[in-house]
């Protein structure tokens, strides 16, 4: 009870303060008057009585403190008295607190920076409800990420209905389907989904329903679902479009739905446009896999139990379909949310470690600022000990003015770190999922707002606590000998042991930065198997009744290729299913009479057009290519790569060997030929620039079976690709008018191969900016640190070095003296750097190409960069140090 009643008068106390020390006044005064009445009774004079009375009551300010410690809360009431005091300090020196607040933000925005990217891509869930039971459904060896499926292996999935459910199929890649609509020509983005595909991930039926299970059937009903975005853009919100027929490809469909596509799909570019089923075969046993499965856990049924349900599941398809999984391969399924984002944790992980550095390196920084701060303070601690402040009351009031520092440096780099990130996504193509298509959906929220406060607290004790400890270890005595002036050059090892780990930090980070500059430059000067100058590259969707048969597409091809070789400047023109550096279908092969084993069969699929080799410059080794002559009616011909003749035909020629591809295992390819090997080609590294080329096997597009033909290209680009003579922008308005002309349908997608190949190296890019930014950052506070150190060393030691030269030092010496001090803890930091970054080097081995983790270059130059640069920042203050004038530096002291 008297517990809780004291502390009711305690808070009682925080109000009404200017009258009770009007009260507390007038009693000390009455308590004096009092005694100083007695004394003069006693027969004292006015004058020994006031004095008398005053040593006998004590002091009077620390009779008030007293009095005030026993009402309020004297903390908090010391705590404001502290945070008033530091801001008029710090208003006091406007150029310490602005080099401070700078130095500070520039390390906090840096890692708020790239911590709002990992809290959008690791930390929020996806924005789909429930999403802890999305799961990708995978094939291949324990860890794979193979999402791709068969209808053979999507039925398998679908009858493991004890642990899964709304077992979906979809088709991931960009495609489009041509709408015709009166005068109106246009291609609408589409999503191939199976019927349980919009319950799976959760959209909302605007009007009408989605696909039904018997529309999801081969031969059914052609019938759509529209997205929102499009329904109001070409219908206008027509309520009444449900039910009504639009054309795409040239064939009629049924509206049967509107619905808005849930954040979860837009997350990753523009939404699709118009949804369209399947058509899967329930009973069917097609092998070819050519699409991707999403599934959720049913409830009460744990992760664990589901993935072990799917291993066990795995003997029996096994056993189904003899050599599609290997020995070694399994059924088995991820979160959705790690297959999306869990690629980018390397990457992630390596750059929140490169801020962790610049943060580091900033807090030593401004530690060092408040050393040469506290050493031009001694006077004033001197005085407060000297009057009776405590240690701790001191270490409160420097550590106060830390903590407004670093709450002040967190707020400005919240501003400049999320401003910057928002900046970089927007400028980069990096393409990262979750962030949107100019990194607007990387928003501010509790989660980055508390690792802000948490850094800046974390920060005002790395770089405060110190400075605060150090400068409040104030000996009397000693104060009293020097009259207060600060330390010299043997007293500054604190301040030289910060600049020595700035140094070695940057060297960490420059190290970094220079390994995956290195491994850029190697990607990008790597052999790719083609030539990219001057070519350009544009699609068409070949969709209906037109291009059914693969006769009719390949003279539609035809006669667009004649027209683009027409027109003047053009050097040489093809089409293709797909292009270099954009993937290419897989198709297991065998040679008959002499079969190989399943899991060795394996390779690429490219279906070309005459001219392809010539329009990229991708060598013919031996044999020929393909030419006009090879169309449905002559006999079946295949070009293979040089990675695959070294492969599979060891020790001969393939040249005139025959090959079946994919017979077997889609139904659409029942009737391909068996080829003839005519050609050879070079190796092209069409599945990115960092991965080895694969074995590939083309295909004239006119010897492909129309049954194929029909299905794959009815919602699948055509790709053209043409070389010009001169800058291929120019020709662009013409070959689009010449080939809509030709084919009678749009255009889209004009991209040049250069933009094609900076576009596939957009990630590393955008990786390699940011830790050549922080590189960058790091090398000019190392610097900054440097150079203050020394330059307030100079400052301390005036007298010293005004004396030598006094006394007829040579200025050049003094100069050179200076130097090697600096230079030494430069080279001292250098040497501790390169050593942590030789152990270090080797998480980086996953973000390089070519490049040896420990590459000798990167490890010369990056110390001998450091160590000039290093140099320059000691070379200024030395040279002042040798002007100094003898007669004004000991009339300063």
């Amino acid at each position: 009870m008297k517990t809780l009643r004291r502390t009711w008068k305690r808070l009682l106390g925080l109000t009404g303060k200017p009258r009770r020390e009007r009260e507390l006044a007038d009693e000390i005064a009455s308590h004096l008057e009092m005694l100083i009445e007695e004394n003069i009774r006693a027969g004292m004079t006015p004058e020994q009585a006031e004095r008398a009375a005053r040593l006998t009551f004590g002091g009077i300010e620390a009779a008030k403190e007293s009095y005030r410690d026993q009402r309020g809360l004297p903390f908090i009431e010391s705590s404001l008295a502290d945070l008033r005091y530091a801001l008029r300090s710090l208003r006091k020196n406007k150029g310490y607190a602005l080099t401070a607040l700078l130095v500070l933000a520039l390390g906090i925005g840096s890692t708020t920076a790239i911590f709002s990217v990992v809290n959008q891509l690791l930390l929020k869930p996806l924005p789909i409800s429930d999403p802890d039971r999305l799961v990708a459904l995978v094939q291949g060896p324990e860890g794979s990420r193979n999402m791709t499926a068969s209808p053979a292996l999507f039925a398998h999935w679908r009858a493991q209905s004890s642990v899964l459910t709304d077992v979906s199929a979809f088709v991931a890649d960009d495609t489009v389907m041509n709408y015709t609509g009166a005068e109106l020509v246009e291609q609408w983005r589409t999503q191939r989904a199976s019927a349980d595909f919009f319950g799976c991930v959760g959209f909302h039926v605007l009007y009408g329903r989605t696909f039904t299970q018997d529309e999801d059937l081969p031969n059914a009903a052609r019938v759509v679902v529209l997205d929102e975005g499009l329904w109001r853009r070409r219908f206008s919100s027509d309520s009444s479009i449900v039910g009504k027929t639009v054309s795409l490809n040239g064939t009629p469909n049924t509206v049967v739905g509107v619905v808005a596509t849930p954040p979860f799909v837009r997350e990753f570019g523009a939404p699709p446009e118009v949804y369209v089923p399947m058509r899967l075969d329930p009973a069917s046993q097609d092998l070819g896999s050519y699409f991707e499965v999403i599934a959720r856990v049913k409830p009460r049924v744990t992760f664990a139990q589901a993935k072990a349900r799917l291993h066990a599941s795995a003997d029996q398809y096994r056993a189904k379909y003899p050599g599609i999984l290997g020995p070694q391969d399994t059924l088995s399924l991820i979160p959705v949310g790690e297959l999306v984002t869990g690629y980018l944790r390397p990457v992630l992980g390596v750059l929140l470690g490169a801020v962790g550095l610049v943060l580091l390196i900033a807090c030593a920084n401004v530690a060092n600022l408040m050393l040469v701060r506290g050493a031009s303070r001694r006077r004033e601690i001197g005085i407060r000990a000297a009057i009776g402040a405590s240690r701790s009351r001191i270490v409160r009031q420097l550590f106060c003015e830390s903590a407004l520092l670093a709450l002040a440096g967190g707020g400005l780099g919240l501003w400049l770190g999320y401003g910057g990130i928002r900046a970089l996504l927007a400028a980069s193509d990096a393409g990262f999922p979750l962030v949107g298509d100019s990194g607007e959906a990387v928003l501010l929220d509790w989660r980055v707002a508390g690792f802000v406060l948490l850094i800046s607290l974390l920060a005002a004790v790395l770089f405060g606590l110190f400075p605060a400890l150090s400068s409040s270890r104030i000996e009397l005595n000693t104060f009293l000998k020097d009259g207060g002036q600060g330390a010299g050059w043997r007293k500054s090892r604190a301040r030289a042991a910060l600049v020595v780990l700035e140094v070695s930090l940057s060297v960490v980070l420059l190290v970094g930065s220079a390994l995956l500059i290195r491994s850029f430059v190697a990607l990008y000067r790597v052999n790719r198997g083609f030539e990219t100058k001057n070519v350009m590259t544009m699609q068409t969707l070949m969709g209906g009744p037109k291009y059914a048969a693969s006769a009719g597409l390949a003279d539609t091809i035809r006669i667009g290729l004649d027209r683009l070789r027409a027109i003047p400047g053009v050097a040489a023109a093809s089409a293709g299913e797909q292009i270099p550096l954009q993937g290419v279908s897989s198709l297991p092969f065998d040679t008959p009479g002499n079969p190989r084993p399943a899991e060795s069969q394996g390779a690429g699929w490219a279906i070309i057009s005459p001219g392809y080799f010539d329009v990229f410059k991708i060598p013919v080794k031996r044999g020929r290519e393909f030419n006009d002559r090879d169309i449905g009616s002559a006999p079946a011909v295949a070009v293979i790569n040089e990675t695959m003749a070294k492969l599979f035909w060891k020790g001969h020629d393939p040249l005139g060997d025959r090959i079946s591809i994919g017979r077997g295992i889609m139904q659409e390819l029942k009737d391909e030929p068996v080829r003839e090997i005519v050609g050879i080609a070079g190796d092209v590294r069409d599945a990115g620039l960092q991965n080895t080329p694969r074995p590939v096997m083309y295909v004239p597009q006119a010897q492909v079976p129309d049954a194929f033909a029909a299905n794959f290209f009815h919602d699948d680009f055509m790709k053209w690709v043409v070389r010009t003579r001169d800058q291929p922008g120019k020709l662009a308005p013409v070959i689009q008018k010449q080939l809509q002309q030709a084919t009678g349908l749009p255009v889209s997608d004009f991209m040049t191969m250069d933009q094609v190949v900076a576009q596939s190296l957009s990630e590393q890019r955008f990786s390699l900016l940011l830790m050549t930014v922080f590189g960058g950052a790091a090398l000019l506070l190392a610097a900054m640190g440097l150079y203050g150190l020394m330059a307030y060393t100079v400052e301390q030691r005036r007298r010293e070095l005004g004396i030598r030269l006094a006394l007829g030092a040579d200025a050049r010496r003094v100069r050179n003296m200076v130097v090697r001090q600096g230079m030494r803890m430069a080279l001292a930091g250098v040497l501790i750097g390169i050593a942590a970054s030789f152990a270090l080097a080797r998480t980086l081995e996953s973000l390089l190409f070519a490049v040896k983790a420990r590459d000798p270059l990167v490890f010369v130059a990056v110390p001998v960069l450091l160590a000039a640069v290093a140099f320059f920042a000691v070379w200024f203050p030395a040279v002042r140090s040798s002007r100094v004038d003898p007669v004004e530096a000991l009339r300063y002291e």
